[in-house]
């Protein structure tokens, strides 16, 4: 652990700080790992709380979904998981990742970054390009959550030629770097007050925050490719957990829970 970076958390992040309820409650800070999902699976199945919050200076083998890849060059953006203890059903997990989106995004539009959109189901863009990501993974207990460990890593202080094709940062997007810490701790802030309205039955105002901010795929055509098939229509809606409704060709309605969108003829 490093003991710089976590004196850092601990002087700027107490939970008088932060005046959290539910997520930040409890803040670990590492310099090098493999994965902060990783960690935070170890930790939740010892029984970490819900609400702990692991960070990492740099992963090693950082992922997103479907097995890819995330760059985590050390000191440039921000690698964390939540655990998460949420009491859902698995069909409400969708709405769990946007909420994740949606304050990541509340948050680059704070510190005045424009033109930032959440692409379901779990991507952040500022423009075209792809600022941050999401990964939940969940341990099932029949058919409701365990929990869950939640992953993001947002593109802060990144220079053009330190991202993948179809990236862009913070940095970029602003034309200055941005203070890691203080963009983790409003991101947390956003987080826990979102996470509130979740769990506290006000997933309605919720899923408006989310709609407004969707403007990149919403009435967009699209092309949903899952593990078995793929669906291709007009990105329509979001239903109440979360999952995204597209309207056929035919003119039917098909809700999609999961799985890689793009937009047809778009690279």
């Amino acid at each position: 652990m490093d003991s710089g970076l976590s004196r850092l958390f601990h002087q700027r992040s107490s939970k008088h700080s932060l005046g959290t309820r539910y997520i930040g409650k409890k803040l670990l800070a590492y310099d090098l790992v493999t994965s902060t999902n990783d960690l935070a699976h170890f930790l939740a199945e010892s029984g970490e709380p819900q609400g702990t919050v692991l960070f990492a200076n740099g992963q090693t083998q950082g992922r997103g979904r479907l097995g890819n890849a995330w760059n985590s060059p050390v000191g440039k953006g921000i690698y964390c998981s939540f655990i998460l203890r949420p009491e859902l059903e698995v069909a409400r997990m969708p709405l769990v990742t946007l909420t994740v989106a949606m304050a990541i995004a509340k948050a680059l539009k704070g510190i005045h970054v424009d033109k930032v959109s959440i692409k379901w189901p779990n991507d952040v863009y500022v423009g075209h390009g792809k600022v941050a990501g999401i990964l939940t993974e969940m341990h099932l207990e029949g058919d409701r959550v365990g929990y869950a460990v939640v992953g993001l890593g947002v593109n802060v202080n990144l220079s053009r030629g330190e991202l993948p094709p179809g990236a862009t940062s913070v940095a970029l997007a602003l034309k200055r770097e941005v203070d890691l810490v203080d963009l983790s701790h409003i991101i947390i802030k956003n987080l826990d007050r979102l996470y509130a309205d979740l769990l506290e039955g006000r997933s309605r105002e919720l899923l408006g925050m989310i709609k407004e901010s969707s403007g990149l795929i919403l009435g967009e055509r699209v092309r949903v490719v899952t593990a078995n098939h793929v669906v291709e229509g007009y990105a329509l809606d979001f239903d109440e957990n979360g999952s995204l409704v597209i309207r056929l060709d035919n003119g039917c309605c098909q809700v999609v829970h999961t799985g890689h969108l793009e937009k047809p003829g778009v690279s």
